[in-house]
């Protein structure tokens, strides 16, 4: 394994909190939709949705757009993925950080490590203005996002576009991402990709600091509301995948 010198992260479910926590938060402020996201299990396993998603028999963006539209006809709305979206982080950014994987990008950047994100739909999802104003991604050397390119991991030329935006080969590069396919396609790509798991991600996080010479975090890790991780066929995670196990999804992976 070549020595690591970058590090690329995925955002949602990285960096952001997974699916389960913001459904939550979102049932809690707003109590009328409590039944319904009861009813949905949101990212869970209970969640058939979900599962079909994690078979690749749907994208991610389709099924945020069905659960949006769940949601608001719950309440008499109309609710687009991003009304959902923008209704989900209407509160402190404590609250949908993960602090472990802030903590990461501190160290790494305070280190000299170059920081990168890959994702796919940080603009679409939230939009330009919102993304403006998060002081957490100011620390990134380069944000990859497909909604400005066009292209959608799983596809080889988003996990290249990440590599080159950092200036090393891919091999040189540590990626985290949460949903097992990108894990996988990243791995396939030649980077050193590690699956952060929903019910433990500070593994993946320490696996990260190992590769990349940072020292352990200090402290006790930071308390976290339950977000087990549903199960699916696949690889154990976390762990890091080193070498390529079949990719499959591609779902929406080319849009224009």
């Amino acid at each position: 394994m070549a020595t690591a010198r970058g590090l690329l992260l995925d955002i949602g479910g990285v960096i952001l909190r997974p699916a389960t926590v913001l459904a939550e938060a979102l049932a809690n402020s707003e109590p009328r939709l409590r039944p319904t996201v009861t009813a949905l299990a949101i990212g869970t396993e209970h969640d058939e949705l979900w599962q079909r998603m994690l078979r690749c028999e749907i994208s991610e963006r389709a099924y945020w757009a069905q659960r949006a539209a769940e949601l608001g006809a719950a309440i008499g709305e109309q609710w687009d993925t991003r009304t959902m979206i923008n209704r989900m982080y209407d509160r402190p950014d404590a609250d949908w950080l993960d602090a472990d994987c802030v903590a990461l990008m501190a160290d790494a950047s305070a280190a000299g490590i170059p920081l990168g994100a890959l994702t796919n739909d940080l603009a679409d999802f939230h939009g330009r203005e919102w993304v403006e104003q998060q002081e957490w991604l100011k620390p990134f050397d380069v944000i990859v996002d497909a909604s400005v390119t066009g292209v959608l991991k799983p596809d080889p030329r988003a996990f290249a576009a990440g590599a080159a935006a950092l200036q090393l080969d891919p091999s040189e590069v540590v990626y985290l991402d949460d949903m097992p396919w990108n894990a996988a396609a990243g791995a396939a790509a030649g980077l050193q990709a590690i699956e952060v798991s929903y019910a433990a991600p500070q593994l993946a996080f320490d696996e990260a600091r190992s590769r990349l010479g940072l020292s352990p975090r200090a402290g006790p890790e930071a308390p976290r509301p339950e977000a087990p991780r549903p199960e699916a066929p696949r690889p154990e995670a976390p762990r890091g995948l080193d070498a390529p196990r079949g990719l499959p999804c591609a779902s929406d992976a080319h849009v224009a």
